[in-house]
């Protein structure tokens, strides 16, 4: 399975220069995302992007209802999550967000995680997860 960062998605939705690989990915029908990462994406469209409320639910309705899979975070999961925080967290070098720790906390030993932010695929490297890098918002691709 391959877990979306809130990056990737927000990439999609906002046609950005990942898009086009973000959708490929979603086509193999195997895309997930904690939910904590779908809570980011609706923060940052309304809150930073200013996308009305009724239009963001618009845009990931159908995403979130046919094509990714949305993973509840239970106690496990969020255990892991406060450790790789409390290992790999640095505010100035490796600012890496609760939603982040979670997305590295609920990827198994056969996931991936797609994502266009340098700290998460580097500490998805240290944890040995797979990563595959996609670009940000200026089309740089992270290197990991």
């Amino acid at each position: 399975m391959i877990l979306l960062d809130a990056n990737a998605l927000i990439s999609l939705l906002r046609d950005q220069p990942a898009a086009t690989e973000v959708s490929e990915l979603l086509r193999k029908d195997n895309c997930a995302m904690p939910a904590t990462c779908l809570s980011e994406v609706v923060d940052r469209l309304t809150r930073k992007h200013r996308v009305d409320a009724d239009a963001v639910s618009m845009l990931l309705g159908p995403l979130i209802e046919e094509v990714i899979h949305v993973l509840p975070v239970d106690r496990q999961i969020a255990w892991c999550a406060g450790e790789i925080r409390s290992a790999h967290y640095d505010r100035k070098t490796r600012a890496l967000s609760l939603a982040d720790c979670i997305l590295l906390a609920s990827a198994g030993a056969e996931e991936e995680i797609a994502t266009s932010d340098r700290v998460v695929g580097l500490i998805a490297r240290e944890l040995e997860i797979g990563v595959i890098p996609l670009p940000d918002s200026n089309g740089n691709r992270p290197a990991v």
